[in-house]
């Protein structure tokens, strides 16, 4: 198990993660969501797909059905108006992120302590993937 442990972020991230332009509805990004069954999703600058500038996850999306939902007025108009959102307004922008060396022990460190469930992984400055809980889980777990 702890040669598990000491696994870079590189050999299990996925390399090739969906990044979603800050311009994008919210009701798109909710779709690929449950499309692809992924938590969440980066959100990158909309003329720099290479410009992180915040994370969407399905926490995110629930937190904005539920002020949907307890907001006064119309039920249909409050979703219509989350639906419409543009991703970049709503997503974190204070993300957490590993580098593509970090083992595994300390991803599982910083999702546990951070209480996040998706990180972007970069190496030195450039984004190179994205690493999630059910990635960590699937390895540790085998």
């Amino acid at each position: 198990m702890t040669h598990i442990l000491n696994t870079p972020v590189e050999n299990i991230m996925t390399d090739h993660p969906i990044k979603i332009k800050e311009n994008v509805r919210v009701g798109m990004v909710a779709h690929l969501l449950l499309r692809y069954r992924i938590n969440g999703v980066l959100v990158v600058g909309k003329n720099n797909q290479n410009r992180l500038v915040g994370i969407f996850t399905t926490t995110d999306m629930l937190g904005l059905l539920d002020e949907a939902f307890s907001r006064k007025g119309n039920l249909a108009e409050n979703l219509k108006k989350v639906s419409d959102t543009s991703v970049g307004k709503v997503a974190s922008r204070s993300v957490i992120s590993v580098k593509a060396t970090d083992k595994i022990l300390k991803v599982l460190t910083v999702m546990h302590e951070k209480k996040v469930h998706t990180l972007p992984v970069f190496d030195r400055k450039e984004l190179v993937g994205v690493i999630s809980k059910h990635d960590l889980l699937d390895i540790v777990l085998r």
